[in-house]
């Protein structure tokens, strides 16, 4: 990590992602307890949409509460993971997979009942980028529609040089980061992260026109729990 992060476009965000795709997603099987809580609190057999849900981490663990899954990711190479541990599934496994960008769903209106965006937001380049997420989001939950959202927390622990060395740095550009993946043949591959504390978390949130109905802390993260109200901006 250094102190001059280059921020990345989200097409490099998108590269990033399709080189590690394999390596990644062996690492990362184990579902978040959040993500479990979330799917069993749900109603049952809900639409639920996992945004940047990778090679599927959290579209199973949704699909086996009993809920109806789409999963969307930009990794191209990540879906194909998922898709093809799919065919291993039980086939009782509902779930989908499309390959779109969070700014820009394609995906209807009003289509589902709820939606998980866990570890997205902290990769996208700009706060817009952030915020048009969320709208998207917003858009596409049915009226009272639930998210579970997170992002990476700036005050972690390992952080803490990072945190001094941009303490001059305007509160959009003082939590970039760099974190290293080390692929298999020792090739180290940086990730673009925008470190967040809840506060910025909120701001966004409520720039989007969902209502923050919970906020919480995890283990080196913030969670949200926000709903798309009947009646708010359109």
């Amino acid at each position: 990590m250094t102190p001059d992060v280059l921020v990345p476009s989200r097409g490099r965000v998108r590269a990033t992602y399709e080189a590690i795709a394999e390596s990644f997603a062996q690492a990362r099987r184990e579902p978040w307890p959040e993500v479990v809580d979330f799917a069993k609190g749900l109603p049952p057999a809900s639409r639920v949409l996992d945004v940047g849900c990778g090679s599927g981490r959290h579209v199973f663990p949704l699909a086996s509460a009993g809920h109806s899954v789409v999963g969307v990711d930009l990794s191209r190479r990540m879906l194909h993971l998922g898709a093809e541990a799919l065919r291993l599934a039980p086939r009782t496994l509902r779930a989908h997979w499309i390959e779109g960008d969070a700014t820009d769903l394609p995906l209807r209106a009003d289509r589902f009942d709820a939606c998980t965006c866990v570890a997205v937001l902290h990769h996208m380049p700009t706060t817009a980028d952030r915020v048009r997420a969320l709208r998207e989001i917003r858009r596409v939950l049915s009226p009272d529609g639930v998210a579970l959202i997170s992002v990476w927390a700036l005050d972690q622990p390992r952080f803490s040089c990072i945190r001094k060395e941009h303490a001059h740095m305007p509160p959009t550009r003082r939590g970039d980061v760099e974190v290293p993946w080390t692929l298999p043949d020792g090739t180290v591959v940086q990730r673009y992260y925008h470190l967040f504390d809840e506060a910025e978390l909120r701001r966004i949130i409520i720039e989007s026109g969902l209502r923050g109905e919970s906020f919480f802390r995890g283990p080196g993260n913030h969670f949200a729990i926000a709903r798309r109200e009947r009646r708010g901006i359109s």
